[in-house]
């Protein structure tokens, strides 16, 4: 089942101004003489503490189906007794319920995969290792951090080797 146009669009719109602000920040890192990787390695700390905020605030402001992700983490306690978002709210309307949802998808794809992924998808990488090991498991978490670096650092590898060999500098 496809998402909705409103919920790509969202992740659209987020994602433009994510990478333009990832951009931006390169670019000012640059002019003031600081270091790319340290520009990155802040854009990925910031992008990853929003990423943990925005997740917080959609599941506890938006999430009405009693469904919400944030009962596997350790934050759930300061949610408990908040109808809807731990626990089935029966005094829901379907169709309030519906539109809860909805809101959900839409601004969850505008702040999470959107803009704070076409920031940095490191924070999207960061949510899930914390998701994996606050439900237990921690196998999976291990790995997903290990592959995650290995393999993206020897994809590099692999695709500055391919450039090397398929894109040589024409000579004139």
């Amino acid at each position: 089942m496809s998402p909705p146009l409103s919920t790509v669009a969202a992740v659209a719109i987020g994602g433009s101004i994510g990478a333009l602000l990832r951009h931006g920040t390169e670019r000012l890192a640059a002019e003031a003489g600081t270091p790319g990787w340290i520009a990155i390695l802040l854009v990925n700390v910031v992008g990853c503490a929003a990423m943990g905020f925005s997740f917080f605030w959609l599941e506890s402001r938006l999430r009405r189906d009693g469904g919400s992700r944030l009962g596997h983490l350790h934050v759930r306690h300061h949610l408990r007794g908040t109808r809807g978002v731990l626990e089935e709210d029966p005094t829901i309307p379907p169709p309030e319920l519906a539109r809860a949802q909805r809101q959900l998808a839409i601004r969850s794809g505008l702040l999470l995969t959107g803009l704070l992924g076409g920031l940095t998808t490191f924070s999207s990488f960061g949510l899930d290792v914390v998701t994996l090991a606050e439900t237990g498991q921690f196998a999976q978490a291990g790995l997903d951090i290990v592959l995650s670096l290995g393999l993206g650092v020897m994809g590099i590898l692999v695709g500055l080797e391919l450039g090397r060999r398929f894109l040589r500098p024409s000579r004139s």
